[in-house]
């Protein structure tokens, strides 16, 4: 029988976005020989089922299994988490995000006493779901009974501190890391525009991110109006899954009424990331909010120039000179800022060198030893 302590992951879904691909970053590289993970989804999320079969089988290749609930309602699905818990023997749950964040520890609890020990990871900041749904108590009751709770930038740790309460010995920063050597060394730029369907040299400015008001594509869609009227072939790419079109329809009116809707272009989901930033020429990131920004340090890797909204972590990722950030909201700002860059070739090429040398200050390997030494922590204070 195995001695290593048993880590479970709870998750919302095996999803196409950030916080999935953060937690299997991270486990993929903790050592096999002293965890014995496992990961629990507390749904099955629809659309894109090849590339989330997939993602489950680079999981299960790992010898990391995959369980989902088998419940419905929010309290069937904490009952059968707890069930779930109990019966796979786990010393310490790991929960990523919001909805992870209350119904897995609310899970947890029973099993306290017995030791288990609880890591809740916060990916972004929630106010919104606070308010909306009255979780924000909930919340601080449940982190006071939390053994370290891991935010994943300064801003995001910041933030949950003075939210909850989280005592400066029980909070880690633990950065997201980018695996740079795969994105510098991308397929060529115009294989990856033909694979794209993009037309000629045209210029090409993408925003990478869920559709959703954080992310601010309606800003994005906004800013090209006066883009495209100083440089009438520029491309606009809203890369991202539209298996919810009630999300895209919005953003293709706004398209429609800028008369842009030839300019604005939905890629749906991209698998290959790197041969997408080989293929565009700006990323674009007006987010009102962004607690870290993984495309931020996909695109200083791949030496693609940035420009994006000073809001919450991105001035703290991107540093000095990989990127021109303007106020979140302001899409005039954001429209000037991309005709900067695609006006001057010279700037474009210092900001990608200096994204290039930003992005090997985020590593993968660092963040998972960081994360080793939380689990280290919590276990070893076991009654």
């Amino acid at each position: 029988m195995s001695t290593r302590p048993v880590v479970a992951h709870v998750v919302g879904s095996i999803g196409l976005g950030g916080v999935p691909e953060v937690a299997w970053q991270l486990l993929r590289r903790l050592p096999e020989d002293r965890f014995d993970q496992r990961v629990y989804a507390l749904r099955r999320a629809e659309g894109e089922e090849d590339a989330r079969a997939a993602r489950v089988a680079r999981m299960e290749a790992r010898g990391v299994p995959v369980s989902f609930a088998h419940a419905s309602g929010s309290l069937g699905v904490v009952a059968h988490l707890c069930d779930w818990l109990g019966a796979n023997h786990v010393d310490l749950v790991h929960t990523h995000s919001y909805r992870p964040n209350l119904q897995g520890r609310l899970a947890a609890l029973p099993l306290r006493p017995g030791g288990l020990r609880i890591v809740a990871h916060y990916h972004n900041r929630y106010d919104d779901k606070w308010a909306r749904e009255g979780t924000r108590a909930l919340e601080r009751a449940l982190t006071a009974e939390t053994d370290r709770v891991v935010a994943c930038s300064e801003a995001a740790g910041e933030h949950v501190a003075a939210s909850l309460g989280v005592p400066a010995e029980r909070l880690v920063v633990i950065p997201n890391g980018v695996e740079a050597e795969r994105f510098a060394h991308a397929t060529d730029r115009a294989a990856a525009r033909a694979e794209l369907g993009i037309e000629g040299d045209r210029p090409v400015v993408a925003l990478v991110g869920r559709i959703s008001e954080e992310k601010g594509q309606d800003e994005f869609v906004r800013a090209a109006p006066a883009v495209v009227a100083s440089h009438p072939e520029a491309l606009f790419l809203v890369v991202g899954s539209t298996a919810s079109e009630a999300a895209a329809a919005p953003l293709r009116d706004l398209a429609r009424a800028g008369g842009v809707e030839d300019a604005v272009r939905f890629t749906g989901y991209v698998d290959d990331m790197p041969a997408l930033y080989a293929a565009i020429d700006v990323l674009a990131a007006p987010s009102r909010w962004e607690a870290f920004g993984r495309m931020l340090v996909e695109a200083m890797a791949a030496g693609v120039p940035i420009v994006a909204s000073a809001a919450g972590a991105i001035p703290e990722v991107v540093g000095d000179g990989p990127a021109l950030l303007v106020a979140p909201g302001d899409h005039f700002a954001l429209a000037n800022a991309v005709v900067q860059v695609l006006d001057d070739g010279a700037m474009s090429q210092a900001m990608g060198a200096a994204g290039r040398e930003r992005a090997r200050t985020f590593s993968w390997d660092r963040s998972a030893e960081r994360l080793e030494a939380v689990y280290d922590a919590a276990l070893a204070e076991r009654p």
